[in-house]
């Protein structure tokens, strides 16, 4: 089975990455969403809602698995026994940063294969941060979030 993980905080979940994941799904039997724990940022959702967010996205698609992970993502690759991630590239500074990262991978991870996918022109703005600014300003997100998860991330925002 060829499968795929495809890392990140998803704090929200966006269209863009919506995009990335059906993409990995026209190659991939399975794509593994690893929403992973970074010390160096401070949600706004808990690891749970995030996964639940994802969850509902793909609730009736048996080839999305959604886990968490802590520490390195070599080390969780290597424990799922999967060789390929991959990642969205929105921008050159995105290619800048994820280049760098899969030379990283692949010192730790020597089977380590990272996949770049090109967003579309019209979600390359589209940013997590982004969408957690709006929301602090009570925006409306239904255009950069997928639409069966527009309600939880609106309640999961009123619960704070």
């Amino acid at each position: 089975m060829r499968t795929c993980v495809f890392a990140g905080t998803f704090d929200p979940f966006t269209t863009g990455h919506e995009y990335v994941v059906n993409k990995c799904l026209a190659t991939f039997d399975k794509v593994i969403i690893a929403v992973g724990v970074n010390v160096d940022k401070k949600p706004l959702f808990t690891l749970e809602q995030r996964k639940h967010i994802i969850n509902a996205v793909y609730k009736n698609d048996s080839r999305i698995e959604v886990l968490s992970y802590e520490g390195m993502l070599v080390d969780f690759m290597k424990e799922k026994g999967v060789k390929v991630t991959v990642r969205g590239i929105r921008n050159e500074e995105d290619y800048k940063y994820e280049t760098t990262m899969s030379r990283f991978n692949q010192d730790m991870y020597s089977d380590c294969i990272t996949m770049f996918i090109p967003t579309p022109t019209n979600l390359t703005y589209v940013s997590s941060s982004a969408i957690r600014n709006i929301l602090s300003l009570k925006g409306d997100i239904s255009t950069y979030v997928p639409q069966n998860a527009i309600e939880l991330i609106s309640s999961f925002t009123n619960q704070k």
